[in-house]
């Protein structure tokens, strides 16, 4: 599948937090908006972005489901972007 730049830049702003308390994460709120992500210990997001402070590399709200779960590229863009019955990208605002 090909990806329109546009709808990229939508999946890789996608607010992290909120995605991954609906796909079972456990994060713990720490200072100046970050969240640690306490199932993986050392990863800190905040809003699309994400650190890990161990390996020092972090990344967008794509990279992390390439990484973590090893998704592919395609199989990330469909986390961040649920679509609708008839298989159309929602828009995002």
């Amino acid at each position: 599948m090909i990806w329109e730049k546009s709808v990229i830049r939508i999946a890789r702003k996608c607010v992290l937090a909120t995605v991954l308390v609906k796909r079972g994460y456990s994060l713990r709120k720490l200072e100046h908006g970050n969240v640690l992500v306490d199932d993986l210990g050392s990863v800190v997001v905040k809003e699309c972005f994400w650190y890990d402070k161990i390996e020092k590399i972090g990344g967008n709200a794509i990279d992390f489901f390439m990484r973590f779960e090893k998704k592919s590229f395609t199989e990330a863009m469909e986390i961040l972007l649920p679509k609708n019955k008839e298989g159309i990208e929602l828009k995002r605002s």
